[in-house]
């Protein structure tokens, strides 16, 4: 899949687990690395996803990973701002001056000089969101930032914001589980926006297993619940492109293998009644 001229996979990384989980520094770059082996192209992370006293902690694990590649071996990498931690508090803050200040930040911990994909966290309900995706576009274009992205966002607010400055990515939480995304899945389509799904397997495999009808297809095709419900999201729009967080390898390489499953229309059906 590809977002704006640069080709993404069909699925991504997600760090949020590596930090969030008490990962091992080494065991999360090694993590990273393998990903990347695999075929890999999109990495997601973000200023928020850090442990207490230890800030920037994903961006830092991230940028340790890529070292070890060379220019054209590095994946897309995609951060956020306007949400950050402070101990167990999670702020939001879409000024621009904050915005500005986290891109900075980003920049400094990844190494480099312009952020493939810079994604507004949060919508500030204090700050009109024209103010934010403005701050956006004039990082966009001192060539601070690539592309532009969204993230938990509805359908009305993406269309203010496209008024303003092309987006290249929405992402928002979507699963065969939690399935009432669709329509703003759908919508990006629409615009040509590519739709990245945080938490496709509904933060955890033991959440989809019993779905109904779930394991029998899985069995079906003689591969795992997890890979059937993430070939299931890939199919519901060309522009879905699911951000798998794991802290294991062989979660991952069974994610990196859904996109070889394919699903009949009857079977697609059966999992949208179920």
């Amino acid at each position: 899949m590809q977002i704006g001229t640069t080709e993404a996979g069909a699925i991504g990384l997600g760090t949020a687990p590596l930090a969030f989980r008490d990962v091992a520094r080494d065991r999360a770059v090694a993590l990273i690395r393998e990903a990347v082996d695999r075929g890999v192209r999109l990495i997601d992370t973000a200023l928020a996803y850090t442990r207490p006293d230890e800030p920037s902690w994903a961006e830092e694990t991230v940028a340790a990973a890529l070292s070890a590649f060379r220019p054209q071996q590095r994946p897309l990498v995609a951060t956020k701002g306007g949400h950050w931690r402070e101990g167990d508090r999670f702020p939001v803050d879409g000024r621009p001056e904050t915005l500005r200040r986290h891109c900075r930040i980003s920049l400094e911990t990844l190494g480099v000089d312009r952020l493939d994909l810079y994604q507004l966290h949060h919508v500030d309900p204090s700050v009109p969101l024209g103010e934010s995706v403005g701050a956006l576009a004039e990082l966009r274009d001192a060539g601070l930032i690539d592309m532009i992205g969204l993230s938990n966002v509805s359908p009305e607010q993406i269309d203010e914001a496209a008024a303003i400055a092309p987006i290249a990515t929405v992402q928002n939480r979507l699963s065969l589980a939690e399935p009432g995304d669709l329509p703003t899945a759908r919508h990006c389509a629409g615009r040509g926006i590519t739709y990245l799904a945080y938490q496709p397997l509904a933060g955890g495999r033991g959440k989809i297993d019993d779905l109904p009808g779930l394991g029998q297809l899985a069995g079906a095709h003689g591969v795992s619940p997890a890979r059937i419900a993430l070939a299931w999201l890939m199919a519901q729009s060309g522009n879905i492109l699911p951000l798998v967080g794991t802290t294991r390898t062989e979660t991952l390489n069974d994610s990196l293998a859904s996109a070889e499953v394919r699903l009949s229309d009857t079977e697609l059906s059966s999992l949208r009644g179920a």
